[in-house]
Order: structure tokens, then sequence, then C-alpha cells
């Protein structure tokens, strides 16, 4: 007798589990996504819009990003990423269980069997001798499930996306269906899950042994609250992101560049946990060399330093309401500030000298470029996007200059630590909600530390072991 097990979201974490679990006999699952399939491709190439990508789930905040929402569609952010698979170091994962702890790192541990089963297709994740230039500045191997054909200009990142939608084609066993899950409820036969269908109908899709929640860190709290029609406050944080691009005299390359979406190399910091990305941009028209920064910082380093995330239940629409209440403490300002220092410190290395920044503060008030507002001149490059740091350096006659800028936090789309193992939601170290035996969680929202890594290896990893776990 086959095993029913429904996944509600179909982004990273939710088609990893949901894979994992189809290709083993005995397993029946079905992928409940608002979101349309219409995208098969990378949307760095594929720049159709298609319907999705709009932000269509809400939250409100103070301070949270800009935007307040999330795009929903089949395959989630693994059609936008970069690829870059970058593990939790062992002092990220204090404050993690000691069990996860082993079976994420080590030789047998779900990193490595992620690296060996995508090695071969993309050989970018196995580190390559770094150029003389690159070395110079110790700039490591930037580790990334991508490749590029440089014939076609076609760029592809890893995407669980590919198989589900062969398994959907080949398998009775696996379907995705199109609606947005609102609510859980114990039936006659098993877990029964309340969904909004695209013309806005309900429909209730029942009798699942098991189900999955991988809806967003804030959308598996949403749901949460629903089914249990109480109001649930949690923790939730996201990365900072600093950045700083550098026009600079004509000289060796670090490296060749490829395409927008594969990095030089990058600088671990873990003293402020941190890590910079950098990019050699093609050369400028008159020769001049443009280098991209950009330093991905860890919140804190638990739930104690994290934002707030608190869903109410909803009588009306059936979907919870969520607000965030935004906390950055003064240690969090500090060490982005640090980190920004070690930013024009290593653009200074690359250049070979030093550089003027054009967005700090002048001595007689206001800066190169930019506005400046009296008190808040010294904030004002903070709110430089990057987009206005480009502009800003192409409108400058010299080499020699540098420009910051930086995402507003929460806006990074790495929300995470919203039910942390062990922590007030009761989540075992099975990831199964301990109050409702049989409900799961996957993403993100799981980890009890974001750390400084992209979360995606990890998402993957944990995605990978549930999947495997829930079909024994």
């Amino acid at each position: 007798m086959n095993r029913k097990v429904a996944v509600i979201g179909g982004g990273m974490a939710g088609l990893e589990a949901a894979v994992r679990m189809a290709a083993r006999p005995g397993m029946e699952v079905e992928v409940i996504e608002a979101g349309p399939a219409t995208r098969r491709r990378h949307v760095d190439w594929d720049t159709s819009i298609h319907p999705g990508d709009e932000k269509v789930r809400w939250w409100t905040s103070d301070g949270w990003g800009f935007g307040a929402g999330l795009s929903e569609r089949l395959g989630g952010r693994s059609l936008c990423y970069h690829g870059v698979l970058l593990g939790l170091t062992s002092k990220e994962l204090v404050g993690w269980h000691p069990c996860w702890q082993e079976r994420l790192v080590g030789p047998a541990g779900c990193y490595a069997q992620v690296y060996a089963e995508l090695s071969p297709r993309f050989p970018g994740l196995v580190a390559s001798p770094q150029s003389p230039a690159a070395s110079r500045v110790g700039l490591r191997h930037a580790p990334q499930a991508a490749r590029y054909d440089g014939l076609t200009g076609e760029f592809e990142a890893y995407s669980p996306l590919s198989a589900a939608l062969r398994l959907a084609v080949k398998s009775d066993r696996f379907r995705i269906v199109r609606g947005r899950a609102r609510s859980l409820r114990r039936g006659r036969l098993g877990w029964d899950v309340e969904v909004a269908t695209p013309s806005d109908s309900a429909a209730t899709r029942q009798g699942f042994d098991a189900c999955v929640l991988a809806s967003s860190a804030i959308g598996n709290i949403q749901i949460l609250t629903q089914t249990t029609g109480e109001l649930i406050t949690t923790t939730i944080t996201d990365h900072f992101c600093v950045g700083a691009l550098a026009r600079i005299e004509p000289g060796e390359p670090l490296d060749s560049f490829r395409h927008p979406m594969l990095w030089t190399g990058y600088r671990p910091v873990p003293s402020l946990s941190a890590n910079i990305f950098v990019q050699e941009r093609p050369t400028l028209p008159n020769g001049n060399r443009l280098v991209s920064l950009a330093a991905v910082i860890e919140q804190g380093s638990g739930p104690a330093d994290f934002s707030t995330l608190a869903v109410q239940p909803s009588s009306t629409d059936g979907i919870a309401a969520a607000h965030i209440t935004t906390a950055v403490s003064s240690a969090d300002l500090d060490r982005i500030g640090k980190v920004r220092q070690e930013l024009l410190r290593l653009a200074d290395e690359i250049a070979q000298g030093s550089l003027l920044d054009i967005t700090a503060p002048r001595p007689g008030g206001g800066c190169l470029v930019g506005p400046a507002d009296g008190e808040n001149q010294g904030e004002e490059s903070r709110k430089f996007g990057e987009a206005e740091a480009f502009h800003a350096l192409l409108a400058e006659p010299l080499a020699g200059r540098v420009a910051q800028f930086e995402l507003p936090y929460g806006s990074f789309e790495h929300e995470a630590c919203s039910h942390p193992l062990g922590g007030a939601l009761k989540v075992t170290t099975d990831l199964e909600v301990e109050a409702l035996p049989g409900v799961y969680l996957a993403g993100p929202g799981n980890f009890p530390r974001l750390g400084a890594a992209n979360p995606a290896l990890t998402t993957i990893s944990m995605s990978r072991w549930l999947g495997d776990s829930l079909a024994g």
C-alpha cells in the first residue's frame, strides 16, 4: 500500500524532498504550489514576464526590506539564483543540535552527498586553481552548481524542477497541483489540506499520511497559524548585504569575465561572520577595470539577536496575517561597519593602491555623489543601491574610485530561523512539529542559526534528508 504525502510549496526545499520521496517504491507524492509552471529555464536568460513573477504573498513590517512579499512560482528561487553551494562552517554550526551537525558535515554527510551527485554535471563546484592575481588578494574558489555556454550565452544553475517535471510526466505517483494551501486539518483518512485554487474557489486535498510544509520560512508559520487557530510569535532573520563597486586602472584581471552570475572568487571573514564575493566585470570602453564586491553577513549568532515574526489567524480569507518587527542591534551595526572597512581594504588590494570612496561623507558636508541631509550624512552611502553606485562610477571621469551600496535588511530573500530546531514551536530533530504528528517543516526556517554561507546547500541537504526519512 502506498504512503501518501503532501508537499506544500514547490520551491527548492519542497521539490528536493518531493523528488527524493517519489523516487522510492511505495510512495505517492502530491506537490501543492500556488505559482504556475510556466518557467522551465533560468530567469537570467528567460527575460519574459510570467504570472507569479510579481510578489503575491504579503506581510507588514517595521523596517523589514522592500516589497514586503514573496513571489510564488513552481521552481521558486532555484530558477533565479546563482548556484553558490557553500556549507556552514563548524563555528556556524554551533547552536545546531549535535545530530544535525553530524548529518550535514563529514565525509559521508549530506553536504558531501550533494557535491558528489552534482559535481559531474556542474564541475564548477570543484575547486579550480586561482589566477595569480586572485591568489594575491586571497580569493578562494566560489563553488557554484552552475554552468555557462559561451557559444549560446545560456546560463544554467541547478534546480530540482527539472527532475520534478520529469517525474510528473512519467509517474502516476507524483502530481503537481496548482493552489495555495491555507491550513491543515485532521480528517477521517489522515491529514487534509485546505487549498485556494487559481479561480479562488476552495478545495480540499484529502487523506495524506504526512504533510511537508515548504512554503518559505514565513509561509510555513502562516499555515501553522491557520491550522492551530492561535497566534504564533517566533523569530526570523535574513542576511545583511553590503557591497562596493570599484573602478580601477587597467591591469591584470583577477580572472576573465564569463557571466553576471558566475563569481571570480570569494574571501571568508570568519571573525565578522561574513563572506565577501568578488566579480571582475567586463572592462569599460577606455580600458578601466570594474570590480564588484558583495558581502553576505550573518545577523547575530542566535534567536536572541533576530527580528520577531508575529502571525495572526484570519477568519476571512483564510490566509494568516504576518507582521515582522525588525531588530538590528548596535553590535550588528558595528559589525556591518567593520565589514564595510574590509570591503574597502580588499578593493584597495585589488587596485594595488588607495581608492577614493565617492559615497563617503566629505569634510565640508555631503559626499561626491548622492544626497546628504545634515546629521545623517554618514548613513547616506548605506542607502545607495548597486545600480546607483554603478551609474555614479560611470559618471566619474577618472579611475581610482569606489562606490558603496547596501541591500535593505530583509530584502535578500534568505529568510530563515522562523522555526528553529528545539525552539518555541517545538520542532523535533526529525523536523516534525511536535504538537502535530505527521506534519514536517522544510526550508531555512529550520535553521537555528543562519551563518554567513548562502542557505542553498543546507536547504538542499536538509530537504533531501527529510525526503529520504519519510520514504523509509
